[in-house]
């Protein structure tokens, strides 16, 4: 069996590869398009290789077909400068064989419209056009910053489409918030009933644009009648403003999974704390670019990072998918919790390493 890359194209900040893994007669086994980007990562982006569309017919499958694509496909993204690569697993311990972990949740919050009374109604918002596209970006830019995992925006496509209704609102004539909503009614009769206003997609800069927003989604009470909030794993703003937690419902679904490429380049993009403090961090892995012992020393928001010679007690040791979900901020963990996760060792005082990587806002509004 082989890797074969079948096409290899420029797409918006990166490349999009459509490959496949091919029998000694050619015949293809498996298929898969993966693309190399930028995605959030603290206060800047990092390159990233996104793992999308993996598909094996049933009589290919149990070869490694897939095993091999993903193996060649991390390889050559961490050649080309990757950090991280990231998937949407159809199984989570499926995609754990390969060191992927979650990295990410899906929430969905879901309430009356008449309970958020809490602001009045106001309708400061204006449709979105396309004259406003560098206006949503700049929203979503300035949105982005502290929140893991979102990705680049270059057209209105995110805004538009599929019945997506958009609206911005500006602060003194300055870009605040956007909102990209979607609407549900049932006919019966000649009553539409089980009507809702869907939010599928919310960015902010500021917690009175927050509330203008709340304030927005009010002008609609009569005509919905619930309303329907997504990803507020990334808003978790808008779920502190609600005040009626008792009638709101939650629903979380387990959504993004990663693992580290280069362990060097991850841990020099994050944005450390003020105060200094440093670790030593073990990593074992297949890929030499995460394999190794690292030592970090930060402080005023800047991290040193050097790696050391092989055969060095570090302060804690992990793999590839357990850095990625600590460094990205999935769970507030300490030494105690952290040793529970899959192929962690805590061999020392570790505070300063899980105060370098706070729980942070992660996930993508969009699924690749």
């Amino acid at each position: 069996m082989k890797t074969v890359i079948k096409s290899r194209k420029p797409y918006e900040s990166g490349e999009v590869f459509t490959v496949a893994v091919t029998d000694d007669d050619g015949a293809e086994l498996s298929t898969g398009i993966f693309f190399l980007t930028n995605t959030s990562f603290g206060m800047g982006w990092i390159k990233t290789l996104l793992v999308c569309g993996l598909s094996t017919p049933v009589q290919n499958r149990r070869q490694g077909s897939i095993r091999l694509m993903i193996t060649d496909m991390q390889k050559l993204a961490a050649d080309e400068g990757a950090a991280v690569a990231l998937l949407h697993p159809f199984s989570f311990s499926y995609y754990s064989q390969f060191g992927y972990e979650r990295v990410a949740d899906h929430l969905i919050a879901e309430f009356d419209i008449k309970d958020i009374d809490f602001v009045p109604r106001r309708c400061n918002f204006v449709p979105y056009g396309p004259s406003r596209l560098p206006d949503m970006i700049k929203i979503y830019d300035k949105f982005s910053k502290g929140r893991n995992l979102l990705m680049p925006r270059f057209d209105e496509s995110k805004y538009t489409g599929g019945g997506k209704q958009a609206y911005i609102y500006y602060d003194g004539g300055e870009p605040a918030a956007y909102i990209v909503a979607t609407g549900e009614k049932t006919l019966f009769v000649n009553n539409y009933i089980n009507t809702r206003q869907n939010v599928n997609e919310l960015a902010y800069t500021s917690p009175e644009a927050l509330k203008e927003v709340f304030s927005f989604l009010r002008m609609f009470e009569g005509e919905y009648d619930r309303v329907r909030m997504f990803d507020l794993s990334l808003c978790f703003e808008a779920d502190l403003m609600l005040k009626h937690y008792a009638k709101v419902d939650y629903k979380i679904l387990p959504d993004i999974s990663a693992r580290v490429l280069n362990t060097e380049k991850l841990l020099s993009a994050a944005d450390y704390p003020q105060k200094e403090g440093a670790f030593t961090v073990c990593v074992k892995d297949g890929l030499d670019t995460v394999n190794g012992v690292f030592r970090v020393e930060y402080g005023g928001g800047k991290g040193k990072i050097t790696k050391l010679d092989g055969g060095r007690e570090a302060d804690i040791t992990l793999t590839a998918g357990s850095l990625a979900q600590i460094a990205y901020g999935y769970r507030q963990l300490d030494g105690r919790s952290a040793s529970y996760l899959d192929g962690v060792r805590v061999n020392g005082d570790c505070e300063d390493f899980f105060r370098a990587f706070p729980k942070r806002p992660c996930g993508a509004f969009e699924h690749f």
